[in-house]
């Protein structure tokens, strides 16, 4: 088996590809910056050189706020979630290859109680929902084999800008916080990395499983939870922030677009179809909030690795805690470059 990773450089993409390395699998991975999607000729010549069994597609632009206000970052959102996945899906059928692609519980409107499962009816309502649930639809309408993997929020240690901005609020404001109202199930991006390989595996089988799945971390919560609980945990190592939680005072706020009240998933059918089970977040929870106390070293991508742009936990002010940590793990030894795979091109 021999997969062909595109978007290496989303922090999806730099987990699958830290799996497949650590795993011994025949891989050749593409950031978003080294293929224009929009090219077709371009992207059949180099799928024909690379010869994969499957393409795995991990390229994505999420920074919901930018996409909802700002035309040319809804210009930006539309060409790569929509318009570079519909000639993606044209080239794989071309070639026949199967697709595997990630997309996001955004496409649907947030207004259900329970967990969405995949029979539910999709109504995006923010650009970034219409634009993954568009490309959804382009790969149902031209590719036959397919799988599309929808997921909740995906957060991990190379993009801690979440937390460290509720830690550092919590400090400053003596225990008073303001979170929306949002109930959601964050999953780990090695997490999803995990399932995305179990899938490919069984597609390299010859199983025939294609359709739309779901996957999320067990233990959907709302946001309030999730920080609390990522606060607690953040106290064991913070002195300052620890005796201040007994007198945590918490606001929440309206949801507003571009986010959406609910986006919980459930992963049921994933689990009838593969047997991939879901597995709890707080290992790495503990584990990134280490990773920010510089308690533990955790893998870093080199610095050449433009990581793509939002989601949750990726709104422009978490740039300059990004540079901090960066800063902080400069003594790191760098993982192997993405593209110094053998037979990978260069940019």
């Amino acid at each position: 088996m021999k997969l062909l990773v595109l978007g290496a450089n989303s922090l999806l993409g730099r987990a699958l590809v830290r799996l497949l390395q650590v795993q011994g699998v025949d891989f050749h991975a593409l950031e978003t910056r080294q293929l224009d999607l929009l090219k077709k000729m371009e992207l059949v010549k180099t799928f024909s050189a690379i010869k994969p069994d499957q393409v795995i597609n991990v390229a994505t632009y999420s920074n919901l706020e930018k996409a909802e206000y700002d035309p040319e970052a809804a210009k930006e959102c539309d060409i790569v979630n929509t318009r570079g996945v519909s000639i993606l899906a044209e080239v794989c059928k071309h070639l026949e290859l199967p697709l595997l692609h990630h997309s996001s519980s955004f496409v649907f409107d947030g207004l259900k109680t329970h967990p969405y499962t995949e029979e539910d009816t999709t109504n995006p309502v923010s650009r970034y929902g219409v634009s993954k649930w568009y490309g959804e639809r382009a790969i149902r309408e031209m590719l036959p084999r397919h799988i599309i993997l929808r997921t909740d929020w995906v957060f991990s240690h190379e993009s801690p800008g979440f937390f460290q901005r509720h830690i550092e609020a919590c400090k400053r404001q003596q225990g008073k916080l303001e979170i929306i109202n949002h109930r959601f199930s964050p999953t780990p991006a090695s997490d999803v990395a995990r399932v995305m390989l179990a899938v490919a595996r069984q597609v390299n089988c010859a199983a025939k499983v294609w359709g739309t799945y779901h996957y999320c971390a067990l233990q959907p919560m709302s946001q309030e939870h999730f920080v609390e609980t990522f606060l607690q945990v953040a106290a064991k190592y913070d002195s300052e922030l620890a005796p201040l939680l007994s007198q945590l005072q918490i606001t929440r706020l309206p949801v507003h677009l571009p986010y959406i009240p609910n986006t919980v998933l459930s992963s049921q059918r994933l689990f009838e179809t593969f047997g991939i089970k879901q597995r709890s977040r707080a290992g790495e929870i503990n584990a990134l909030l280490k990773h920010i106390y510089q308690l533990q070293q955790l893998p870093v991508e080199p610095e050449r690795i433009t990581p793509d742009k939002g989601d949750i936990a990726d709104r422009a002010e978490d740039v300059q805690q990004e540079r901090k940590v960066r800063m902080r793990t400069k003594a790191v030894k760098p993982a192997k470059k993405v593209a110094t795979k053998k037979g990978s091109p260069r940019s």
